[in-house]
């Protein structure tokens, strides 16, 4: 009886050690408990009571039993778990960028002996650009077809790229924004609240969009570019009513233009020199050709508004430049005037006494034999050759009953009559020549230059620059 009771006991701790690998087995796997233990032997399986009481069966043998089946239990408990499916990464919009956040791993055990993987929560977007894109219009884009391509809103890339006042330019580069949103230049004594409550979005909306870079504490830079996004703003009415409304915006198409090819080059009121100067061009200004004459574009500058550039200034395409309408819609050239020669001025308009007392009618101006002289206002030559008084000259007719005259040439004149001259044109040769049977008379080389307005000869210093 002892010995039976020894084996008993024996057989309980055995039972209790078999209970608590159940228990962490079960555990393990997420299933019910099959029983608890405690102190208490109420708790303890009627099998057991049965066998406690009677021992009809040896212990010893029900004991090896259960340690068999115990252990072929656990050999084939890694192969029924199973991994679980893993869902696909989902894609939030964030106010920072478009983060790829892995969806997290099942709590199941994927392997006997496999590591728990944590979510991936990096950004897929690492940059610092508010623009995802930029896109150079081709010959026929519309901005309409652009922004349905890169899955935007017209209103966003118009104001991404400042279209209020612009064209649409073949070649240009248009910024495709990431969000839907505007683009905000901070201007002097700018806050972060005061741009989000101008725009009508959340101050947020500005500080967690990671291209802008900027805290709610952070001191703005005059001139600064901030993406707003959420920010809507209407077109302007100008714009809608030039284009025709909003969907003449969004049929706006890109245009060839020409590229200004050096600096400095005028952009003038009329197709010529003698024209005022609008305004200077710098190299790689694009302009929109409207129409040609002679070899003169007339363009549009933008705000500069229209003018005229020579055409071997622009670099246009040829087959472009012919296509332009010929037009002679342009008021007439103003009056520009240049001085005709340049050496010493040796004798004023007006009475003088040397070499003897009489009214002088124009300016002597000396230099050496054979120095340039020039038409000092575009005109039609109306005499060239031999002239009473002057010896050899040229007279020419500015219109409006002005006429401008070049006395004592060195030899005869390198124009006609008949002929038009521009301001500047190179029209003989300073000389000494005179006609005493006219009343002329010359103590030197010079150029005596005359203007008369309807046959009354005045000071000609009144005129020229």
């Amino acid at each position: 009886m002892i010995r039976i009771k020894h084996w008993a006991m024996n057989a309980e701790q055995r039972v209790r050690q078999q209970q608590a690998a159940a228990q962490a087995r079960a555990a393990l796997t997420g299933q019910a408990l099959p029983y608890t233990t405690s102190k208490r032997t109420g708790n303890l399986p009627a099998s057991w009571m049965q066998i406690r009481g009677h021992l009809r069966v040896p212990i010893r043998l029900i004991s090896h039993m259960i340690v068999g089946l115990l252990a072929i239990a656990a050999i084939s408990t890694p192969h029924m778990l199973y991994r679980l499916p893993q869902p696909e990464a989902t894609q939030l919009i964030t106010p920072d960028a478009i983060v790829l956040v892995a969806a997290p791993q099942s709590s199941a055990l994927q392997s006997v002996g496999e590591p728990f993987a944590a979510p991936d929560l990096r950004p897929a977007i690492q940059d610092t650009d508010a623009f995802r894109d930029y896109y150079t219009l081709a010959e026929g884009d519309t901005l309409g077809a652009v922004a349905e391509r890169f899955g935007v809103g017209t209103d966003a890339l118009f104001w991404a790229n400042g279209l209020a006042d612009n064209l649409l330019l073949v070649g240009q580069e248009l910024r495709i924004p990431r969000v839907a949103g505007v683009p905000y230049v901070v201007q002097p004594d700018d806050t972060l609240a005061g741009i989000a409550t101008r725009l009508n979005v959340p101050l947020a909306a500005i500080t967690l969009f990671k291209p802008n870079q900027v805290t709610i504490d952070a001191d703005l830079v005059v001139g600064q570019e901030l993406f707003v996004p959420g920010a809507q703003l209407p077109y302007p009415r100008e714009t809608l009513e030039r284009l025709g409304g909003e969907a003449g915006i969004a049929a706006m198409r890109a245009v060839v233009t020409g590229s200004v090819q050096a600096d400095e080059t005028n952009l003038r009121e009329g197709p010529g020199r003698e024209y005022t100067r609008l305004a200077q061009l710098g190299a790689g200004a694009r302009l929109l050709p409207v129409a040609r004459h002679a070899d003169w574009v007339k363009v549009d500058a933008g705000e500069l508004g229209s003018g005229w550039v020579r055409m071997d200034l622009l670099a246009l395409p040829q087959p472009a430049f012919l296509t332009l309408a010929e037009t002679n819609d342009f008021p007439p050239p103003p009056p520009r005037w240049v001085w005709p020669t340049y050496g010493q001025l040796t004798s004023r308009f007006g009475w003088r006494t040397i070499p003897f007392r009489s009214f002088h009618d124009g300016l002597d101006i000396a230099n050496r034999a054979g120095t340039p002289i020039r038409a000092a206002r575009a005109g039609r030559v109306i005499e060239a050759g031999w002239c009473s008084g002057f010896g050899n000259c040229v007279k020419i007719n500015h219109g409006g009953g002005l006429i401008t005259i070049y006395g004592h040439m060195l030899k005869r004149p390198s124009v006609s009559a008949g002929e038009y001259v521009e301001a500047g044109d190179a029209i003989g040769l300073m000389g000494s020549t005179y006609d005493r049977a006219g009343g002329g008379y010359s103590t030197g080389v010079h150029l005596h230059f005359t203007v008369k307005i309807d046959g009354k000869a005045v000071n000609p210093l009144k005129y020229l620059p």
